[in-house]
């Protein structure tokens, strides 16, 4: 997870471009880094109550856009166009990639696999923020159940909304800035004649790429702190600080951090892009590891005659 920081930082530092471009990005760069790693050294309870509030300003944004979606497709913008499914009829739901007709419609979702996978990047730190829970054997079963629904509502909802009120050979999705133009909302909401989202959306992702690379640092050193704790890593990992942090654990995942500089010498979406393809990769085989650990886990249990019901 420690590679995810530096993809995390990109994506802030070319969000920023949004509003000032002349401003070189090692500046934002190094503020988030400072941001980041403050956060993790002062302690969970910090960290939470951060988390609170950028989650509170990103569940209140996609909400947001949903509601303002729907209203666009049923004719309730300035142009009173009532959109529906038509852009699925043409150009259609699809768009094709590399050659014409279903292969170049099976290739575009190869194409943007990856990018789709990143985005669920840190869905485990339900699990593993179990360790510095209070009650985890009922807290954490009850948030697991609840990250369906949220899956199903800010990411399948958003994605459905967003394919009916944006065209799938609309040329705004092509621009390769990084920031909020090339948003699928703010294409369709200055489509309809609205025109003051994108500085809105942007601040909102910006401080959600700063939220998710804290994320991908706690979720980093906490596993390092529990396979010291299961003896399969340096027992130094195991220290704590006065503020309860695996203060060493948290130093090595943030060894990668300056590997984000990269942006100073390229073009930040380049950079980005080059991170996003690692982590995904990487978050993918941890994934494919994660769950034959669990099958395997789960057959030793059967094999010994216990339920998932018992508590061992």
């Amino acid at each position: 997870m420690s590679i995810s920081v530096p993809a995390e930082i990109s994506a802030a530092a070319t969000l920023i471009q949004f509003w000032n471009a002349s401003i070189n990005p090692g500046v934002w760069i190094t503020i988030f880094l400072v941001f980041i790693i403050t956060i993790n050294f002062c302690g969970v309870r910090l960290y939470g109550e951060t988390e609170v509030v950028f989650a509170s300003l990103k569940i209140m944004t996609i909400i947001g856009l949903i509601i303002g979606g729907l209203v666009i497709d049923l004719g309730g913008g300035p142009n009173g166009e009532r959109i529906g499914f038509r852009y699925w009829q043409d150009p259609g739901a699809f768009n094709s990639y590399l050659v014409p007709g279903s292969a170049g419609n099976f290739l575009a979702f190869w194409k943007v696999l990856l990018s789709a996978a990143f985005s669920y990047g840190n869905i485990q730190v339900v699990a593993i923020s179990g360790s510095e829970t209070r009650e985890p054997r009922k807290i954490i079963p009850a948030a697991t159940r609840k990250t369906f629904f949220r899956v199903f509502f800010f990411y399948v909802l958003s994605i459905l909304i967003v394919g009916m009120i944006v065209p799938s050979n609309d040329p705004s999705l092509s621009i390769s800035t990084g920031t909020a133009q090339q948003s699928p909302f703010v294409i369709a909401f200055t489509r309809s004649g609205v025109s003051v989202l994108p500085s809105i959306i942007n601040a909102v992702v910006c401080t959600s790429a700063i939220s998710s690379g804290s994320a991908c640092v706690f979720i980093a050193s906490r596993t390092l702190y529990g396979l010291s704790c299961d003896g399969h890593a340096p027992k130094i990992l195991q220290r704590c600080n006065r503020f309860g942090t695996p203060h060493y654990a948290v130093g090595l995942t943030c060894i990668l951090m300056p590997l984000v500089y990269l942006n100073v010498a390229n073009n930040t979406s380049v950079v980005f892009g080059w991170f996003v393809n690692i982590t995904t990769v990487a978050g993918l085989i941890g994934w494919i590891v994660i769950e034959v650990t669990y099958l395997r886990f789960y057959a030793g249990l059967k094999a010994q005659g216990y339920s998932r019901n018992d508590k061992i």
